[in-house]
């Protein structure tokens, strides 16, 4: 059966790509960001910041609260000013100097000696760690704009719960139950149930963002093959809802709830779940090791370059980012 007999076009799920739905998703990210940078200024206002060689509780989140509103800015300015610029997929030339940039400097850090792992401590973890996303955030496919405000969302996300460094609460807002932080499953689990109701609802609308997402055609569903598609969405709800404790677990139930409105959003307005995810992992990881580089650093932040692996990274996070924009700037010049 032919698209024209299942009643669907090219055109059906054209609106994805509008210039409104450009604007509306970087107006809305714009929204999310600002309220988060907000809401996380004032949870951690009074906390100690510390000092350069002994951070304190409040300087990461204050940090990532400060750099959230300025991504948000940028991202509302991008909706009104720049609403009628199509968002540009990165050519196979683009994506290759990124990608040489990035092998060059894997192989330059492992040359640097055949005790490699030993020589990395918590300066290299810290450099290596923003240059995965500073990679990730230069090879997302539309907005690296968007990427960065996602990254930043997610390592925010990742200072929730308690302090293991000084006990003090961040960001929790008097839930106990986020004194461990939030679930990456919990997170998983919402996207999945996100896409299992997107799937329920409208299978056609699902199958077509995963394919725009991949550059394929609009894909054809069948009529008899949609009601078999929308039950197998409930069964996946059904299934994950009965599979783990999240009946028995009211914090874990809106955990859940609110990363699968999240996924949503996502979906809709193309931001990347997959940098999110990877953002709210490593943030944590990311924090424990700047602390380490700062105390090893003592009061002179500027001696971490001097480290030949930490230092390298660190101008090759600055390379990759660097080369993304300017590619991305050439290419929105040349296309106007």
């Amino acid at each position: 059966m032919n698209r024209a007999a299942d009643g669907e076009t090219d055109a059906t799920f054209a609106w994805l790509g509008s210039s409104p739905m450009r604007a509306a998703s970087d107006a809305g990210l714009g929204i999310v960001l600002l309220a988060a940078s907000g809401i996380a200024y004032l949870a951690v206002a009074g906390m100690d910041l510390g000092r350069v060689s002994r951070p304190g509780p409040g300087l990461f989140p204050t940090v990532i609260a400060w750099t959230l509103l300025l991504v948000g800015i940028a991202e509302m300015l991008r909706a009104v000013l720049l609403r009628e610029q199509e968002d540009r997929r990165w050519r196979v030339k683009g994506a290759a100097v990124i990608a040489v940039v990035t092998l060059c400097a894997c192989l330059a850090a492992y040359w640097t000696g055949e005790d490699f792992r030993l020589r990395l401590q918590a300066p290299e973890w810290a450099a290596l760690l923003v240059f995965v996303l500073s990679v990730m955030i230069a090879l997302a496919r539309k907005s690296r704009l968007r990427a960065a405000g996602v990254v930043l969302f997610g390592l925010l996300l990742g200072t929730v719960g308690v302090d293991v460094n000084s006990g003090v609460a961040r960001l929790m807002f008097g839930q106990d139950t986020l004194a461990d932080g939030l679930s990456l499953e919990a997170a998983l689990l919402g996207f999945i149930i996100a896409d299992a109701a997107l799937c329920v609802a409208s299978p056609p609308l699902l199958l077509t963002i995963y394919a725009r997402k991949l550059d394929l055609g609009v894909p054809a569903v069948s009529p008899r093959a949609r009601p078999l598609l929308r039950i197998a969405g409930g069964l996946v709800i059904a299934g994950i809802v009965l599979a783990t404790d999240l009946l028995e677990d009211a914090a874990a139930i809106g955990q859940v709830a609110s990363f699968a409105a999240f996924g949503l959003g996502c979906q809709f307005f193309g931001w990347n779940r997959l940098i999110f995810l990877t953002a709210l992992l490593i943030g944590p990881l990311l924090e424990e090791n700047i602390r380490r580089a700062a105390l090893m650093s003592g009061d002179n932040p500027a001696s971490l370059l001097s480290r030949p692996i930490g230092g390298a990274v660190v101008l090759a996070a600055v390379a990759v980012l660097t080369i993304a924009i300017a590619l991305s700037a050439w290419r929105n010049i040349r296309g106007r």
